[in-house]
């Protein structure tokens, strides 16, 4: 069986790495993908969008078994799913950090 790392042999910044990635898995949205505004015209020959005032859309867009899949997000989520997908990014990128620390100790053959 595998041990748990002791947390009072861990460096402070793997701690610190280690509690961030805690804090962002325990937060209420992770999304994995890229935001991508896109302009479009509604085709109504009246619209605002039909003199050049095109409607923006937000799409979070994602790749998922070699596929691209895209939803539109809508107005009132938009800041909640920019949120989730900064958040997803950022424990991403804490998770590399801890795993370039776990490369070390295990060059070095420590505990």
């Amino acid at each position: 069986m595998v041990s748990a790392p002791n947390r009072a042999r861990l460096s402070a910044t793997e701690r610190s790495f280690r509690s961030k990635v805690a804090q962002l898995a325990s937060s209420q949205w992770l999304l994995r993908g890229t935001l991508s505004e896109r302009s479009s015209k509604c085709g109504k020959p009246n619209c605002r969008c039909a003199r050049g005032d095109l409607h923006r859309s937000l799409y979070l867009v994602q790749s998922r078994a070699g596929k691209l899949r895209q939803i539109c997000v809508p107005q009132a989520w938009q800041e909640r799913v920019r949120r989730a997908v900064s958040d997803y990014r950022e424990m991403q990128r804490l998770i590399e950090e801890v795993s370039e620390l776990e490369w070390a100790r295990l060059q070095r053959r420590e505990e």
